[in-house]
Parts: C-alpha cells; structure tokens; sequence
C-alpha cells in the first residue's frame, strides 16, 4: 500500500524532512520506491511499489506540481474527460484545486496531495467518507498528514504513546471514533476535506452530509456504471465481483454487467441456500459470464500464539484493523477486493425490530430510544470500564443529535449515524456502493422504504431486468445453525494461553476480566465475551507495538 507523508515546517525543513524520511525508511523496511519534493516550508513524499497491478501512478511529476495519491480514482473521467490513467493525475489535480467540492464526485477510497514549488503551497483532499483515511498530526510550529499513523509520528520525530480516549472508544465499541487514533496527538482528518497549507498558514474546510439532496436512480446506476468502467481501465485483468444471493453483491455486479465490463463472479457455499440464488442470478442472464464457485472447507482451529499474532497485525495496520482479525494471518501485501461496502446505508444496518413503532414516538424519546438501542448493540453488557461506555454514549448522542441538525428526524439517524461512524472504517475496499450519488440516494430512502429493499431492487431492475424477480436471498439462522453449528473460538485455548492471561490482568478501558477470562477457560465463553477479550488484548499488545515504533527514535 501506498504510503503518503505530507508536511509544513516553519524552520529547518530540509534538515528536518532528510531525518524524517531515513526513521521513517528504517522502520518499515523495504518501502518500494520513494518520490518526493521538500521546499523552503513544505514538502511531499511517497513510497510505493511500481508493478504494474493499476495503471494509475501514485506520484506523478510534472514540475509544475508534485501529485501524490492513496488508491486510485475511480471515477476520475466524470471530472476531466476521457485521459488515459498515465495523463490523468496533473488534469485531476488541475481540477480539484480550481473546484474543490468536485472531488467529492471521485469514489471512495482516495486520498490526493498536491504540491505546487512555485507557490509554496500543498492542498491535500479527502474522499466524501474519508474512507481513503488521512491523518494530521500538529506540532507545535508545523504540521504531518499521513495515510498511516507511526509514519507521522516517525518523520515528526515525536514518541508514539497510545491515546486513552481512542482506545476507550475501541474498547467499549471495538472501533475509533469522531476523530480518534490509537496514537496520542494523531487525528484522522475528516471525510470532504480540504487542507490548504503553504507554510504560513493552514486552512481546513470541510464538507456537509448531503442529507437533504438526492439524485435520480437513473443517474445513481449511470455513476455506479461509471465506476464499474473506471475499475475495467484502472487495473489491467479480468476483475471478480462477488456475487451471493443477497443485496449489495447484486447491484454492484450489476452495475459491472450493465457497464459491459468483461467480468468474473465469484460465489461461495458458505451459507445453505445462498449459492442456489447465486446460480439462478447467472442463469438468468442473457449472455454467458464466467462463474466460479468458492468452496469452503471447515478446518479445525489449531492453537496459535496469539500475542504475536496480534503484533503482526498491529505492524500491518498499525491498530487500526478491527480485533476479530485475530484468528486470521495479516496478509503478505494489500489486495484489491470489489466487495458491497456501503450498502448497509440502504436497508438499515442498525435499525431495531421495532424501528417503525419507534420511529412514531416524539423527537425527545425517539432520540433517547435510537441512543439506547444503539448503545445496546455496540457496547456489551460485561467488560468495557465505565468512563469508555461513557464516551461511546456520548458520541453517539453527539452523532445522531447532528442529525437532527442536518433536518434528519426519524430513524434515518441510525442510517447518518453508520455513514459517520462504523463505515469510515472500510479502508481500501473497493465499493461502487460508496460513491456521493448512492449514499444519497440511500439518505433520501424513509425507514419503511429501507426494510423494503426499494432501493435495491430499483437499480437492479435498471442495471440487469432479468434479475428483477428474483428475490433477495434471506438466510435462515435455524438452518444455518444445523448444518454450521457455531463453535466460539475460545483465546484460552490459544497455545500462549498463559502469556494472554498476564496480559489481561489490568487493561485500559476495562473492567476486570477474570470471569471473562474463566469462562474462556472452561470453553463456556460466549461470542460476545470472546469478542470482549480480543478487543483487550488488541489494547495489550499494543504497548509492544508502541516499544517497537519508539525504538527507532533512538536511532
């Protein structure tokens, strides 16, 4: 993955930047190939690997400007035209400086930093979600903005210390919220963001949720149409789409059959009864696609060291990643997935059985009811200490309280409340479904209409009619549970099971964990007690994390 330092120091700048970049260099090792630019105040750099898996380049030098980029653009051509992916990035960043709000048409995930030598100046764009993810860290006479945290603190030269309010977020909710990071002093910069910087000044404006707007479905599945085109020219190769017998998969892989995009499905047998949907969907089709079927083949869970795995993960994505990757290996590079992410927006991820009945109380308790709910769902009844339950409440009565600010007031709050929070999260998926149009579609939806799937169903009927009756596939859990008896995957059974129990003696964000831990112990745990102890051994484990990152300062 590309890796993005971008500065403004108020003396000594090159000095400064030379040392930067050699810690930073030290530390993450084989960092591809490095381009950059430092002039009298700021300065840009980036690594990444030149190997021909997307035709976009990540830094681009026309000496005028110093382009540098976090993923590629898809979409790009709805902003200056049919330009080859080579040519594309001066124009692009032409573009957005003149119109700033234009980058918001660009879909998530992307990140863009241009510098121009002649003014002295950088402008750095963030992504309609801020799914592309950037981060600022302030100095006292400067700034460091980043795609990944450890690389701000090491070429500011500043001591990696973990943020007690982000990881009382994470331990009472297992995510960072508002603008938290695990890094004290390091900030993640909003979705719709512009930062103007050029040595004497920095200025940040930063977009609305558009709330209140939507476009036509015809135009939404000519955006997602766009997309599935800008994906076919980016990335040399056949792409896969995912295709299961539910929502989101369908309308994004109907979005590339309708673009016309030489593709191949992929299903999996994961779930009774899904890939048959999966199957008739390829069936139905008028033309012939390549379908490929996922086998999935149960394995026993082998006893794993789990401390050290969670420090693979830490050095991987430098606690950002969720702790349920836990029992999963960090993989070797990042790869590009063409997934669904987004979707939730239109058929209410958070919505309670009861939502309609709710959403009919008055503003006053339906706000307090919706906060309740919410706070139900995200934060377990046993394990996060006090103060960190406190502050995931109050974010979220800050989030949905914005709402009603923004003239949101039924349970569409719930769906804003997913937008701003869990699905920022996303970083470096590849979604049609994230793009400005769809999300706004999907806010403009009232409750009713999301449990219907309306949306949904009306851009399948517009991408691929064949696919129009086929209805969205419902799991069911009695079955499922018959055939795939749930087994919770105990950390006590981890081969390090006596290193973990020190480790989760005293955890920031927690409460004692000795019952927890007993019950893991005794294989009685339950999901959300192991979920529980994951997330405090994220935390654990991450002070070695820090001691790793901190030695590299010293040198």
């Amino acid at each position: 993955m590309e890796t993005l330092v971008a500065y403004t120091f108020a003396h000594d700048s090159a000095t400064r930047a030379a040392a930067g970049r050699a810690r930073v260099e030290a530390y993450y090792g084989d960092l591809w190939q490095h381009q950059g630019y430092d002039g009298k105040a700021v300065g840009l750099h980036l690594w990444d690997r030149q190997d021909g898996t997307c035709r976009w380049q990540s830094w681009h030098d026309t000496g005028d400007l110093r382009v540098a980029s976090v993923h590629a653009p898809l979409g790009y051509e709805r902003l200056i035209g049919d330009v080859a992916p080579h040519d594309a990035p001066p124009q692009l960043a032409q573009a957005v400086r003149r119109t700033p709000s234009s980058f918001l048409e660009l879909a998530p995930p992307f990140t863009m930093a241009v510098l121009d030598p002649g003014e002295e100046r950088l402008d750095l764009f963030t992504d309609s979600l801020g799914v592309g993810r950037l981060f600022q860290l302030q100095l006292p006479d400067g700034c460091v903005w980043t795609n990944r945290p450890v690389a701000a603190l090491l070429f500011a030269g500043v001591p990696a210390v973990a943020s007690s309010r982000g990881w009382n977020f994470a331990a009472a909710c297992g995510w960072f919220m508002d603008d938290s990071t695990p890094y004290d002093g390091v900030l993640a910069v909003p979705g719709a963001a512009h930062i103007v910087a050029d040595g004497h000044r920095q200025q940040q404006t930063v977009g609305k949720l558009e709330t209140t707007s939507a476009d036509t479905l015809d135009e939404t599945a000519a955006a997602l149409q766009d997309v599935a085109r800008s994906v076919d020219r980016l990335w040399p190769g056949q792409p896969t789409v995912d295709l299961s017998g539910g929502r989101d998969s369908r309308v994004v892989a109907a979005a590339f059959l309708a673009a016309r995009v030489d593709l191949k499905l992929n299903s999996c047998d994961a779930v009774p009864g899904e890939l048959e949907v999966a199957e008739s969907l390829v069936q139905a089709l008028r033309k012939p696609v390549e379908h490929v079927v996922s086998k999935t083949t149960p394995a026993r869970p082998q006893p794993l060291e789990l401390v050290n795995q969670a420090l693979r993960w830490h050095r991987y994505a430098e606690g950002l990643r969720p702790a349920n990757d836990l029992f999963q290996s960090p993989p070797d590079r990042h790869h590009r997935a063409i997934g669904g992410a987004g979707g939730e927006v239109a058929h209410g991820y958070f919505y309670p059985r009861d939502v309609l009945q709710l959403d009919a109380l008055p503003l006053p308790q339906k706000l307090n009811a919706f906060s309740n709910h919410l706070q139900t769902r995200l934060t377990p009844a046993a394990g996060p200490s006090e103060p960190a339950r406190a502050m995931v409440a109050e974010q979220i009565d800050r989030v949905l309280r914005t709402a009603v600010d923004e003239g949101i007031e039924n349970a569409t709050m719930l769906d804003y409340f997913y937008v701003v929070e869990p699905l920022r999260q996303w970083a470096g998926a590849v979604s049609p479904l994230l793009i400005r149009p769809f999300i706004r579609a999907a806010l403009a939806l009232d409750p009713a209409q999301r449990l219907d799937n309306t949306l949904h169903r009306e851009l399948v009927r517009r991408l691929v009619p064949e696919w129009t009756d086929v209805p969205f596939f419902e799991p069911n859990p009695a079955v499922s549970a018959r055939r795939n008896p749930a087994k919770v995957r105990c950390l006590a059974d981890a081969a390090d099971r006596d290193l973990i129990e020190q480790l989760l003696t005293d955890v920031e964000g927690f409460q004692p964990l000795s019952t927890l831990w007993a019950a893991s112990a005794a294989g009685a745990s339950s999901a959300t007690g192991e979920a529980t102890l994951r997330q405090a051994l994220w935390r654990a484990t991450f002070d070695q994390h820090l001691a790793e990152v901190n030695q590299h300062l010293r040198k």
